[in-house]
């Protein structure tokens, strides 16, 4: 058995030097190979921090709590207004589904509306 004598490792690829050997054009050779993981390293680091600053407590932490709040009371509002709505409507079904239906569009408005 004879051995075989080991691979030759691969060498890396040489960079391009781009012409002219501009300042700009080394920036964007730059950008262009390393800007996406660049990009996600920093969206990786501020999910981090953002984490952390949500986890401790402070004004942030009471402005998420103040919003959990307010979409609660429009919950509870909407199904009160849809109690008294079902109660008192007159004329049968059909105006008890328009008022349903228009509690369901101001839900949904309040839901996506620009924050």
């Amino acid at each position: 058995m004879t051995e075989q004598p080991p691979a030759p490792a691969e060498q890396p690829k040489p960079v391009e030097r781009p012409q002219g050997d501009s300042e700009n054009a080394i920036v964007d050779l730059f950008v262009e190979r390393f800007g996406d993981r660049i990009d996600d390293r920093v969206a990786e680091s501020f999910d981090e921090l953002f984490a952390e600053r949500l986890a401790e407590p402070g004004p942030l932490q009471r402005a998420m709590a103040r919003g959990r709040r307010a979409e609660l009371r429009v919950l509870l509002l909407s199904l009160i207004l849809g109690t008294v709505a079902t109660a008192f409507t007159p004329g049968g079904t059909t105006a008890l589904l328009i008022s349903w239906a228009g509690l369901v569009v101001l839900n949904l408005a309040y839901l996506f509306r620009p924050r």
